[in-house]
């Protein structure tokens, strides 16, 4: 799978996990320590605008706040239109991209929007009992590329949790959700 579908694939994910959200589903705690729905909504929303934004040629401005709003459905399918339409313009795989974060070449720098998305779609679907999964061409995807990375590095910065234990036999988005600090539905703690 190549990564624009990928990223597709995840915003699919994060449109029908937003679709039908209420007002208490926002408050709900979500599988980021001292996160709400809506906190982690407005994160990973804010993420796909700065991705957006930096393929544009764009200045980044400052803490985006509330993208989410009153409508996270609407919010998704904005974000999502111009996240997915800034990987296929021409040259946006050209280059390094800076983020606040790090600078990373474009490819690369694709697959970590594509993993904020799919994960983060993952947690709201969790958080708020709604089946909660990755697509498995997805999570192909991402377990190369987290397993190319210097996790130790993330962890140190908060980026990624502690490793959950997950079986080998386990399914590959499982498997992923442990790598990074994630408790699959799949597996449960001992």
């Amino acid at each position: 799978m190549d990564s624009v579908t990928a990223l597709e694939r995840a915003y699919e994910s994060m449109r029908n996990a937003t679709a039908d959200l209420g007002p208490a589903q926002m408050t709900a705690p979500s599988q980021c320590d001292g996160w709400d729905v809506k906190t982690l909504l407005n994160h990973v929303f804010g993420v796909g605008w700065m991705f957006t934004l930096v393929n544009q040629g764009q200045a980044l401005g400052e803490d985006s706040g509330d993208v989410v709003g009153t409508d996270p459905a609407l919010a998704c399918r904005e974000v999502a239109a111009a996240n997915i339409a800034a990987w296929k313009i021409d040259g946006a795989f050209d280059g390094d991209r800076t983020y606040p974060f790090g600078s990373f070449p474009a490819p690369r720098a694709l697959l970590i929007n594509v993993g904020e998305i799919a994960v983060h779609a993952w947690d709201v679907a969790k958080s708020t009992g709604q089946d909660a999964s990755i697509d498995s061409g997805v999570a192909a995807l991402l377990w190369d590329f987290y397993n190319s990375l210097p996790l130790e590095a993330f962890r140190e910065h908060g980026a990624f949790g502690p490793v959950v234990p997950v079986p080998e036999s386990a399914p590959v988005a499982d498997r992923v959700l442990g790598l990074i600090g994630f408790q699959p539905l799949a597996v449960r703690a001992a």
